[in-house]
Formats: structure tokens, C-alpha cells, sequence
């Protein structure tokens, strides 16, 4: 005859309770984030760097725009982002937010010290955030990578009077196509009522265009530089790069901007890292899907920005 055993409630309780406390957080409460989302997220760190470096320089002479520029860092960390990073890290996730409503106030006198304290933070929330393999993973860098250099020409074109300056370009080229265009701004169909101006209107979203242009130049350098074997390719993307801030600097016409960043970066983006785009798109680099040529079965691509084969 088997015995029977007999546990009492509170046994139980503690036996339920101890299960919960050895698994493994994550599995409870996260999900597997995809490459596209990791990059998204890589992204919109950028974009939150962006505004905050501008506040040194201000809040000694415009401390409105200072505070501009914390409570777009904050509308940035929006409630699916702060669900996401609270699957990972509470705590990260609290301080992160508590420190980005903080500098709402900030003064000359904290202003380094919370600045460092926010970097420290988006650190943090990188490492729980994003998996180790993604972090290093080459086509989720050249995600990241386009999401800024698109996220520049946005802020650019917002921070002039003509905002609405538009660049025409057929992106249903196939790769050929992209291999055999001459790679130069002259190339690229460019609208003929935009205007040239001279008259930023928006002061912080200029201001944010030329962080991000900083930020993109270290990401490069750090990332990408290096990882690619069309060294051709790639110098023209450092070239455009270079045009690129130079051109922001001197506060040149966005249809500049534009050209350089749709006529020089993504088309030779794609060719440094031979990238595909997607057949049925109409727009720039940034409003691609992404799929990896290892996937064969075509329902399985990872909508977002861009579509990569990377071979």
C-alpha cells in the first residue's frame, strides 16, 4: 500500500514560494525581445542622449531650452518602453525615470552630476535590456545605425521653417540597381519646390540633429568601422557622414541634409553590408523590414526598419 502524505497548507505555500524564488526571473516575466526590437530600443537611447547632451551648454544660458530638451528625453520613455525595461530591471527602470523627471529642475550646480547619473543609467538599461549576442550582433548595429542617421534628417527638417522639404526617391530599386547607381547626391531626385533656408525655428530639434550626429560617428566607429569588406562602400558612408555634420554645422538647406543622408549613407550602406531592399517600399532606408538570408521561409521577416540579407 502506497502511504499517503499529507502536506499542510503553509508546507505547500513554502514549497510554491521556493519554486517561484529558484526559476530564473526572466522566464517569468519577460519575453525574448527580436533583433528589431533590441535595435529600437538601442535607438531611442540614442535619441534620449541626443537631448540630454545639449543641457550642459544650455542651462547656464537658456534654461528654458534646457528644460526643453529634459522633458523630451522624458517623453521618450514612454509606457511600452517602461513596460519592456520593467520586464528586466525595476529598479533600473525607477531610477531611470525618477532621474529623467528630476532634471525637469536642473540647475548649473547638479547639472553634471545628474547627467552622469542618467548615462549610468541608460547604460544599465542597455545591459538588462538587450541580450549580450544582439548587442554585438552586426546587422542589429546597422539597424540602429539607419534609425539614427533617419531620426537626424527628421530633427534637421523639423528645426527649419520649411519643415515639410521633401527628398523624391524611387526605393524599389533592387540591389543591382543600387550597386550600379552612381552613389552622389546629383544622383538622387531631389524636389524642385523645396527651397533653400537658412532660418532655424526650432531650436532644440536642431540642436538634438547635431548630438545625434556625434552619436552616430561613435557608433560607427565603434560598431561597424571595420566590419565590412566593401572598403568603398564604406569610405563613402564616412564621407557622407562627414558631409553630413559639416552641412549641419553650417546650417545648410535641408534638402542638403537629405540628399546626403538618402544619396551618399543608405545607399552605400547597403552595399557595405549587402543589404537588400524591400520590394514593396516607397520610402527611405528607416521604413524597411528586416529579414536575415538565412530564413528562407518569407512570413518570417521582422518588421520595422529595414530588410538586411546579410550574406
Amino acid at each position: 500500500m502506497v502511504p499517503t502524505i499529507r502536506i499542510s497548507s503553509l508546507t505547500a505555500t513554502l514549497l510554491a514560494m521556493l519554486l517561484i524564488c529558484s526559476s530564473p526571473q526572466i522566464s517569468l516575466l519577460a519575453h525574448t525581445f527580436s533583433p528589431v526590437e533590441s535595435a529600437s530600443f538601442l535607438a531611442l537611447v540614442d535619441q534620449i542622449k541626443s537631448a540630454l547632451l545639449p543641457i550642459k551648454q544650455d542651462i547656464s544660458s537658456n534654461v528654458t531650452l534646457a528644460r526643453e530638451q529634459a522633458q523630451y528625453a522624458k517623453r521618450l520613455l514612454n509606457e511600452s518602453v517602461l513596460k519592456e525595461l520593467k520586464e528586466r530591471n525595476q529598479r533600473i527602470t525607477t531610477e531611470l525615470l525618477r532621474m529623467l523627471n528630476s532634471i525637469q529642475n536642473i540647475t548649473v550646480v547638479n547639472v553634471d552630476d545628474n547627467l552622469s547619473k542618467i548615462n549610468d543609467l541608460l547604460a544599465e538599461a542597455v545591459s538588462a535590456r538587450i541580450q549580450n549576442d544582439q548587442l554585438k550582433n552586426v546587422t542589429v548595429q546597422v539597424l540602429v545605425f539607419a534609425n539614427d542617421v533617419n531620426m537626424i534628417s527628421d530633427e534637421y527638417t523639423s528645426a527649419f521653417k520649411e519643415g515639410n522639404t521633401s527628398l523624391n526617391m524611387d526605393m524599389h530599386a533592387t540591389k543591382d540597381d543600387m550597386h550600379s547607381m552612381k552613389m552622389d547626391n546629383n544622383s538622387m531626385s531631389m524636389s524642385t519646390n523645396a527651397t533653400k533656408t537658412e532660418i532655424v525655428t526650432d531650436v532644440a530639434a536642431y540642436q538634438r540633429a547635431g548630438a545625434l550626429t556625434d552619436i552616430v560617428f561613435e557608433r560607427f566607429n565603434n560598431e561597424l568601422s571595420g566590419k565590412s569588406n566593401a572598403s568603398s562602400a564604406m569610405e563613402k558612408v564616412v564621407k557622407g557622414l562627414n558631409q553630413l555634420r559639416v552641412s549641419i554645422k553650417n546650417m545648410e538647406s535641408p534638402v542638403t541634409v537629405l540628399g546626403t543622408v538618402h544619396g551618399e549613407i543608405q545607399p552605400n550602406l547597403l552595399i557595405a553590408f549587402n543589404l537588400q531592399l524591400a520590394p514593396s517600399t516607397n520610402h527611405g532606408i528607416g521604413n524597411m523590414s528586416m529579414s536575415t538570408s538565412t530564413n528562407n521561409n518569407n512570413n518570417q521577416s521582422m518588421q520595422d526598419h529595414m530588410m538586411m540579407n546579410m550574406n
